[in-house]
């Protein structure tokens, strides 16, 4: 006697087959998949070692908007896709600024590295899950970024003056005897470390 399959049943097989079918094809597609903002960094990298600047520019302004975009993102992509990173952000904003300077763009390679500051800070992370090896591997990655905007400020006094860290207007020197914005805080009574710019 053989034995009848019910409609219902055999319903059911053909729904588990499809919502396989549909669940592989996606875990192909996300295996697949790589994050745009880590490939047009390592471009940019690639371009600027290579000499090329504006290409380097150019990849590493569509790193940064990848960035931007991905932070925008509906709850079911920040569901699928891991979150964009905001230390690789601060990076390719840090590559941004140093490009610009080798093309002789001071002014939105100041602006880049502040952009690079405001995404990484230095003391963002003291809340965080970090080992400790991390966590000076950001601070230090921020303090490279203040100490080459310093050096751009302290070779280039026009743009130090432009945003308000120059020491004035030229043959000013200090008034009231009281320091200057960009003079060495190793020469001025108070704390603050020497080293440290």
């Amino acid at each position: 006697m053989e034995k009848k399959i019910s409609i219902a049943r055999r319903m059911a097989v053909i729904a588990t087959v499809i919502v396989g079918a549909l669940i592989f094809t996606g875990g192909l597609y996300l295996n697949a998949w790589r994050d745009a903002q880590y490939a047009l960094y390592n471009q940019g990298l690639s371009a600027y070692r290579s000499g090329d600047v504006q290409v380097a520019i150019k990849y590493f302004d569509q790193s940064l908007a990848v960035y931007k975009t991905r932070r925008q993102s509906t709850w079911m992509e920040r569901f699928i896709y891991p979150k964009p990173d905001k230390e690789l952000a601060a990076q390719a904003s840090f590559q941004k600024a140093k490009s610009l300077l080798r093309a002789n763009q001071a002014a939105p390679a100041v602006q880049a590295f502040k952009e690079s500051l405001e995404l990484n800070s230095g003391n963002l992370y003291l809340g965080r899950d970090l080992t400790e090896k991390e966590y000076q591997a950001f601070r230090e990655a921020a303090l490279i970024v203040k100490y080459d905007l310093e050096l751009l400020f302290k070779n280039n006094p026009e743009q130090a003056q432009k945003q308000g860290k120059g020491k004035g207007k030229p043959g000013d020197g200090k008034k009231d005897g009281k320091p200057v914005p960009g003079e060495d805080p190793g020469a001025m009574p108070g704390k603050g470390n020497r080293d440290t710019i």
